[in-house]
């Protein structure tokens, strides 16, 4: 079996200790300690800052200065492999002086034993490890969250400088849908009509963009109060039926209940269970609201019966820009946003929201929210994540 090696710096200035630790260390079973020994101070410290090595030993007495000094002056210079400190019996107090200056260690030379120096030498290599990898685990999560806070603020940047000249080509969108029509020209107006749906889909993808920036900022912003959610669920189907010609949307049930909480942004999970559910659903086929309460909480379902979401892909549907790609079902648009947004939505209001599906066999999507959550700040009040 091939021994360990582990490559020591020894920093000692009497050629005795220096034999003695040398015998101990070739006794250690399994571990081969080849040792790059200096007797001086200066030199010491070149070779700590210059040369491959796992671990420094040293002696707290060096001539005119001390091993302690030594730590201190390594240390300042970001020297980062771990040291021993070799005391003699009679240097009392040295070892908390040591631990202070940033020795990772501490021995006796009267304890030099080669059991003890082993356990001494691989402990403190070990724990040298776990520390630089702490420490470069935390500045990867700090320097992810600047990466992370620098890329959200470009995105929230550009979508605002998009939603601009957007905002300028829907209202030139509208005016020639509208000139069209009073000409009476039916194939400019729908032309008319479908550069202003395309428009309408661009904004949501910037809106989309701009709620995911707002949520990992924790600026999402609801805007509370009581409100009919029956009414809401009817508002969101006269909007998107006529959005439609092929898929029917049927409500079932009814809630009779104002609830507390945004309406807009529910509204906003409404019409992406709805919108999702026209996309998969088959030509001519039909979609189905059913919106239910009990004495806890008021839940609404959306039903589709296109082909289904494999259970494997259901546990991820709800996090950002996560998109199932099956070659059945063709291009679907999107950037994978809406639910994740959804999903926020939800439990910000302490609701719950959750997909049922089976392959082949249509999916279901479903939030129930409180019904008698009770305002946590005057009505009408703004509340902000």
């Amino acid at each position: 079996m091939e021994k360990l090696l582990t490559r020591l710096l020894l920093i000692e200035d009497d050629e005795e200790d220096y034999l003695l630790l040398k015998r101990h260390l070739a006794k250690i079973p399994n571990t081969r300690y080849e040792i790059d020994w200096t007797t001086d101070y200066n030199a010491g410290l070149d070779r700590m800052l210059s040369t491959e090595h796992d671990i420094c030993m040293l002696d707290y007495r060096l001539g005119a200065h001390n091993g302690i000094e030594l730590i201190r002056n390594a240390r300042s210079q970001h020297y980062a492999k771990p040291i021993i400190l070799l005391t003699g019996a009679s240097e009392y107090e040295i070892d908390i002086q040591a631990l202070q200056a940033g020795a990772d260690d501490y021995i006796s030379k009267t304890q030099l034993q080669s059991e003890l120096l082993y356990r001494v030498i691989r402990y403190a290599i070990e724990r040298k490890k776990a520390e630089l990898e702490r420490e470069k685990l935390l500045r990867e999560q700090i320097e992810s969250k600047e990466l992370e806070q620098r890329r959200n603020e470009f995105i929230s940047i550009v979508t605002h400088e998009l939603k601009t000249p957007l905002t300028s080509l829907k209202a030139y969108a509208q005016l020639l849908r509208r000139r069209f029509e009073k000409l009476g020209d039916e194939q400019l107006t729908r032309q008319a009509m479908r550069m202003d749906s395309q428009i309408n889909k661009l904004t949501g993808l910037i809106d989309d963009l701009l709620d995911v920036t707002r949520i990992e900022g924790g600026k999402l912003k609801f805007y509370e109060e009581f409100y009919d959610f029956d009414a809401l669920v009817n508002d969101i189907i006269e909007e998107i039926q006529p959005t439609t010609d092929k898929v029917t949307l049927i409500r079932e049930g009814s809630v009779d209940a104002a609830i507390w909480g945004d309406r807009e942004r529910t509204g906003q999970v409404i019409t992406n269970f709805l919108s999702n559910a026209i996309k998969y659903a088959p030509e001519g086929e039909r979609v189905i609201i059913r919106t239910c309460v009990d004495d806890q909480n008021v839940t609404l379902c959306v039903q589709d019966f296109g082909p289904g979401i494999p259970k494997e892909e259901q546990e991820n549907l709800f996090t950002p820009f996560y998109r199932i790609e099956q070659p059945s079902r063709g291009a679907i648009p999107g950037m994978g946003l809406g639910l994740y947004i959804s999903a926020e939505i939800i439990q910000r209001q302490n609701g719950r929201i959750w997909v049922e599906s089976e392959e082949g066999h249509g999916s279901t999507f479903c939030f129930s929210l409180p019904l008698h959550r009770a305002p946590s700040i005057p009505e009408a009040a703004i509340t902000e994540a």
